[in-house]
């Protein structure tokens, strides 16, 4: 019959991915909704230039959902639960930069560009969260 593990060596096992300094530094920016609802201001704000229809920019639908989704991740961060905020914002990230990523590079305007820029680190922060929390980093 084996003996359970103690407890003082079960706690120092710790991720050795988790011990560079930009993922611990990512990790703690994940406990924040900041970053996400940042990213649905930046949606907000640029409706007006996705209702001209300027080359790039997701569509005026797609803009107002997406701001959506991205206050109901931070909403959920902000309530104490940042391992599924951080879920629900890189789902959606990955998802915005699917359908949009590739026709805001190559309009190589600075609007679409700086949405990219915004996506790409929420999905850094909140991907290395989800990531490390279901064991995959």
């Amino acid at each position: 019959m084996s003996a359970a593990p103690s407890p003082s060596s079960s706690s120092s096992a710790v991720s050795p991915v988790l011990t560079s300094p930009i993922l611990k530094w990512l990790d703690k920016q994940a406990e924040s909704p900041a970053s996400i609802w940042a990213l649905a201001a930046l949606n907000t704000a640029v409706l007006p230039i996705a209702a001209k229809s300027v080359p790039g920019m997701p569509s005026v639908v797609q803009s107002i959902a997406f701001t959506a989704v991205y206050g109901g991740a931070g909403y959920v961060s902000h309530v104490g639960d940042s391992e599924n905020g951080a879920g629900i914002a890189t789902a959606w990230c990955l998802s915005w930069s699917f359908l949009n990523a590739r026709r805001a590079v190559t309009s190589a305007r600075p609007v679409p560009l700086l949405m990219v820029l915004a996506t790409t680190y929420n999905v850094a922060v909140y991907g290395t969260k989800t990531l490390h929390v279901n064991g995959y980093l």
